[in-house]
């Protein structure tokens, strides 16, 4: 039975709702939209205290499972092959999903890249947040954002790939060197919007190297606010939204 108090992580007062799903339909819904949008998946297995990531490569409602890519650093790898249980953690579209616990049901490679099987899950957790829509930025807009960090020694320079009030996620070209871990601390990200500049601390999420598009693509939470700079986001959200209904319409 799936503990809803471990994703209770943020405040209470941004959640919508809070649900545990059980009908198959219904997770294998959330579970496709995951996989369409490239949204990484975060998995932390029950004996260690690091988090992996990942990708769900493929969805089958039928047969009741899912393909996931390799995992991320390298070490998964063997924790998985040795069935130790694990959680999976993922969000897209201002909604988050949790459950567990899971274990490798069958694995193989494609050109030298690993893929597992995951039987889909008898219970999910399921959670949307209030503001925390993520627009998509397209790639025409040609939209860079830059992040820094003085511990690290170097800034990042990627391209904006969708952005709300709560964070953005960031496409940066090659795989990252020292990589990137889950709660990093970046002392500024800064993105040049249409009427504004964002400067603000931000804090990684979650980051996962997608070897397809030869991309590092991270997911950061953005800290300490300014209320003019929540306007200019929500401001900016509203147009990419529009923009996406315009297009849709054509």
């Amino acid at each position: 039975m799936v503990d809803e108090s471990t994703v209770a992580e943020a405040g209470a007062k941004d959640v919508i709702g809070v649900r545990t799903i059980s009908d198959k339909q219904q997770i294998y819904s959330i579970l496709a939209s995951v996989q369409k949008s490239r949204s990484p998946i975060t998995i932390k297995f029950e004996n260690s205290e690091r988090y992996y990531t990942s990708l769900i490569l493929r969805t089958e409602l039928e047969e009741g499972y899912i393909i996931i890519d390799e995992i991320a650093p390298e070490d998964g790898h063997q924790l998985a092959l040795q069935k130790q249980p694990f959680s999976i953690r993922g969000s897209h579209g201002g909604v988050s999903l949790f459950f567990r616990p899971n274990v490798i049901a069958g694995s193989g490679t494609q050109s030298d890249i690993a893929f597992y099987k995951v039987k889909f899950p008898e219970e999910m957790i399921y959670q949307q947040r209030r503001g925390a829509y993520r627009a998509p930025v397209a790639r025409a807009l040609g939209i860079k954002a830059t992040v820094s960090a003085p511990e690290r020694n170097q800034t990042l320079t990627g391209r904006l790939y969708d952005l709300s009030i709560s964070g953005c996620r960031i496409n940066f070209e090659g795989e990252l060197k020292p990589e990137p871990v889950r709660g990093d601390r970046f002392s500024e990200c800064h993105i040049e919007l249409e009427d504004f500049a964002i400067n603000t601390p931000v804090t990684l999420k979650h980051a996962s190297f997608v070897r397809d598009w030869n991309e590092t693509t991270c997911g950061f939470q953005f800290e300490g606010l300014t209320k003019t700079t929540q306007r200019a986001i929500d401001r900016f959200v509203y147009f990419l939204q529009r923009e996406a209904r315009r297009l849709e319409t054509k």
